[in-house]
């Protein structure tokens, strides 16, 4: 039993350190403005690139599509519900792209610098398949806050996607969901129950248009 809990948190330990040495998908974006003028051989991406996937690894056959369609650009309007009823708007953006040989989905939250905030916020999930579990497990990453939290994720019917999480806030069961997921649209939900799940409350609602053309730059 110490040996199995040792290698799990090794495990989040080491997708911890890959995600926040290049978070990768956020370099993609970046270094292919970065790039010009350097040598096609800058050895500072070379990290960048052996991450990158094309698409999903056969492997993971029909399951591969519960978060392949969500690969691409989103367009995001944040909104955050505090305890003392403030409401908080933001704007943002959201890429879904595979990596590790595609055996591997992550994200890539940005919210845009906003108000007090001088800086863009960033965030970013590694998603993979457990077979035997039938489930995705998930390491979600906040460098802001230096967290690390752990989430299983599931399908609910076609267009609902569900990832628990008991670790993101002490003694609260947390619940991130992809709601009402369609083409060019979809909504997420982050849900909190402090009586285990018989109640919940809202968080935070994110409303996602998928991008067509470039981002805005900022």
């Amino acid at each position: 039993m110490l040996n199995s809990s040792f290698m799990r948190w090794f495990f989040l330990w080491f997708l911890a350190v890959v995600l926040l040495l290049c978070i990768s998908l956020g370099i993609r974006v970046a270094a292919a403005t970065a790039t010009a003028g350097r040598p096609a051989s800058d050895s500072r991406l070379e990290m960048v690139t052996a991450l990158e996937a094309t698409g999903p690894h056969p492997s993971l056959g029909d399951h591969a599509s519960v978060f392949d369609r969500l690969v691409g650009s989103w367009d995001v309007e944040y909104t955050d519900f505090a305890k003392d009823g403030k409401v908080t708007h933001r704007s943002g953006e959201l890429m879904f792209g595979w990596v590790l040989d595609g055996r591997v989905m992550q994200d890539f939250w940005i919210v845009y610098p906003n108000g007090a905030h001088k800086d863009r916020e960033v965030y970013t999930d590694l998603l993979y398949f457990d077979p035997k579990a039938g489930t995705w497990p998930a390491v979600s990453i906040d460098p802001q806050e230096a967290s690390v939290a752990t989430f299983t994720g599931s399908t609910v019917g076609e267009d609902r996607i569900v990832l628990d999480s008991h670790d993101l806030v002490p003694q609260e069961t947390r619940r991130w969901s992809f709601n009402d997921i369609r083409p060019d649209s979809l909504v997420f939900r982050d849900e909190a129950s402090s009586d285990g799940g018989k109640t919940w409350t809202l968080k935070s609602e994110y409303h996602m248009k998928r991008r067509a053309t470039a981002p805005p730059v900022r």
